[in-house]
């Protein structure tokens, strides 16, 4: 943007700011005005919802350094603003951006400002050093400013999205983190524990069984903090409820419960059983015994009795292998025979994988190291070899392999 060059530097500056004040304007701030001559490094304060941002305007042919983005920090709290930026008609150097990332401060280049149509978008920018310091703010405060304005408060996180909480919680450590990077006010107001006890009621009463803090996070609209602060337990119990979460259970009646459970659901429970079924969950047992393994073994059950999935030592592995590949020899008549992934897929055994190559890379870090050990290992060699031996005797038997 060019101004009259007859006017004196002050005299542009002066301009430069009137105009950031009408485009402001524009893009939706109320409460706009600019500050008087001792502004302490703000030129313009206003509001873009509940959001008090203060602008600090720069009219200059140079490049701004730090200076500019510390002296509109320092006017932050002066001015008790959430956010704060900086217009610079001639762009910003890179210590510029450095400075302002790392205290959330936001750079504007006039070029983008004076084109465009929302104020979020100014945060990418037009140049790649932009994006790269100021995306990942774009791709939050976006959708938190619309649920924002959506729900008529400061989002809880109970609010957002599984996507959203995700990267908050990624990039910021949580949402409370994330409300006071970005200058916003927490959602702090409490309800009443009359409230709290109607609520959990509700919810109760909706999905027919005594809620978990899980059902409270998925179903209610108040903040799970809450429902913890009460604490959970006291108001269960106050509901008429058995806590979910009780300590001092003992491994004898862990053991009671889990029987009981068999008998009513005439199967031996699994993991996901007990969680939806049980008087106690999974939790329980793992704490209590150690495992769920552990428990399995005190009640002299298998991972099989209760649909869970095997899990094989390497040893294993290495000895199954073996066996099948020598099955082979024997069935193709070719010695030189080598198992691989494909024909271990194709594998059955009751309509279930007999030995899947996930499974043998997984445990060995890779297939074709798991090639190089079966190899390379001198005990199966003697037992490949015996076994072929006692294979081919079988096939040479009238009622061998070859019927």
């Amino acid at each position: 943007m060019n101004l009259n060059n007859d006017r004196s530097n002050i005299e542009k500056g002066i301009a430069f700011e009137n105009l950031c004040v009408d485009k402001l304007h524009q893009l939706g701030f109320c409460n706009t005005q600019k500050t008087k001559n001792t502004d302490y490094g703000a030129d313009i304060v206003g509001n873009l919802g509940d959001t008090k941002y203060v602008f600090q305007c720069k009219y200059h042919k140079k490049k701004q350094g730090n200076r500019a983005v510390q002296e509109v920090l320092g006017s932050k709290s002066l001015y008790k603003a959430n956010r704060c930026a900086v217009i610079s008609e001639s762009g910003f150097t890179k210590q510029a951006y450095c400075l302002a990332k790392s205290n959330y401060c936001i750079l504007i280049k006039g070029v983008d400002f004076f084109n465009a149509s929302e104020f979020l978008g100014f945060i990418k920018g037009t140049e790649g050093l932009n994006l790269k310091l100021f995306d990942f703010d774009v791709d939050l405060i976006k959708p938190y400013e619309e649920l924002k304005l959506k729900i008529g408060h400061t989002p809880r996180n109970s609010d957002l999205d599984p996507t959203m909480r995700y990267h908050i919680v990624k990039k910021y450590g949580g949402l409370t983190e994330f409300i006071k990077h970005i200058g916003d006010v927490p959602f702090s107001k409490r309800p009443s524990n009359e409230q709290i006890k109607q609520e959990y009621l509700s919810i109760r009463n909706r999905i027919k069984r005594i809620p978990t803090l899980e059902d409270i996070t998925t179903n209610s609209k108040l903040s799970r903090n809450c429902f913890s602060a009460y604490p959970f337990t006291k108001l269960q119990k106050e509901c008429g409820d058995s806590p979910n979460i009780e300590r001092g259970i003992s491994k004898v009646e862990l053991i009671k419960a889990y029987w009981e459970l068999r008998t009513k659901l005439k199967h031996f429970p699994s993991q996901q059983d007990l969680d939806k079924h049980g008087i106690y969950k999974t939790s329980y047992y793992r704490l209590r015994f150690g495992s769920f393994n552990n428990f399995l073994k005190e009640v002299n059950l298998t991972k099989t009795a209760v649909k869970m999935q095997r899990q094989y030592s390497k040893s294993d592995l290495i000895t199954m292998y073996a066996i099948i590949e020598n099955l082979f020899k024997v069935k193709e008549e070719n010695p030189n025979f080598i198992l691989n992934q494909t024909v271990l897929e194709n594998l059955k055994y009751t309509n279930k994988g007999l030995l899947i190559p996930a499974t043998i890379s997984k445990r060995f870090s890779g297939w074709n190291k798991f090639q190089i050990k079966y190899r390379t290992i001198p005990e199966i060699k003697q037992f490949t070899d015996k076994l072929k031996n006692l294979l081919d005797e079988f096939k040479n038997r009238e009622w061998g392999l070859d019927n």
